[in-house]
């Protein structure tokens, strides 16, 4: 394993930036920032990591490196910083670089709602208008950032993740929207919620019909059918070209990611 004098670790602080790399194919698969000795413990980790178990992805590849005879390299690509939200920063801006999917990191990285996104993304984010008060009553479901995970939802259908990402297609984020929620079908038949609209960072992204067919999990939780809209009075008073804002109706701070309206 590499090894490094403390004193070394000193100089190129107080913090940090580095990056593990395959040197069989010269690839980054994974960015991290640290102080001290830090840039180090992925290999320690990775040799007290008993074969034979389920690893990280991070580990994994670190012992595939070794199993061919050879050390993952460490390149520091950016010291001497001094303020930690500054290497936060340098780390994040290299994971978005990258591509969080051609890196061993989980999640994306520091600050990810200032990170990369495309042009269009952050005009519909800033730039989006108000809901319309008249617009029809709806469930309203905060989508966080994706995550993949390959989950069941009816018997023999899974889907391959659930939040939201740019570009994401309409199955997803209908997949993503109708399960698994802490709801039932009498508390939105009460509600006369007939749409589900999907939310993110604030901003409506989809509007979905509420289907009639209704499941619920071991938990007891539960997922519904849905059926995405594209056009019509319903989908403009709720998305329109650029989604609306709907930030009021979650309060800030506020981890519930369900809300109906009205």
């Amino acid at each position: 394993m590499v090894d490094m004098p403390p004193e070394v670790g000193t100089a190129i602080g107080p913090y940090y930036v580095y990056a593990l790399i395959d040197p069989r194919d010269g690839a980054i698969f994974y960015i991290g920032k640290g102080t001290g000795q830090r840039l180090l413990a992925h290999g320690w980790e990775a040799h007290m990591a008993a074969d034979g178990r389920r690893h990280s992805e991070k580990i994994e590849r670190i012992k595939a490196i070794r199993r061919a005879g050879l050390e993952p390299r460490i390149d520091v690509m950016r010291h001497g910083i001094v303020d930690e939200d500054d290497a936060f920063m340098v780390e994040a801006v290299l994971i978005d670089c990258l591509g969080i999917d051609n890196l061993t990191n989980k999640p994306r990285g520091h600050g990810v709602d200032k990170g990369r996104h495309t042009l269009d993304e952050l005009v519909r984010r800033y730039g989006a208008p108000r809901f319309q008060i008249d617009a029809p009553p709806a469930l309203l479901v905060r989508l966080r950032y994706w995550q993949d995970q390959k989950l069941q939802i009816e018997q023999g259908y899974f889907r391959s993740g659930y939040g939201y990402r740019d570009g994401m297609t309409v199955t997803e984020m209908g997949d993503s929207i109708r399960a698994w929620w802490r709801i039932s079908p009498g508390s939105v038949k009460a509600r006369r919620a007939e749409y589900a609209v999907a939310v993110h960072e604030g901003i409506t992204r989809g509007v979905f019909k509420i289907g009639e067919g209704w499941i619920q999990g071991d938990d007891g939780r539960w997922a519904f059918d849905v059926e995405p809209m594209a056009s019509g009075a319903v989908f403009d008073s709720w998305v329109g070209p650029l989604g609306r804002s709907v930030r009021d109706h979650f309060l800030k701070g506020s981890q519930t990611p369900i809300r109906y309206y009205p």
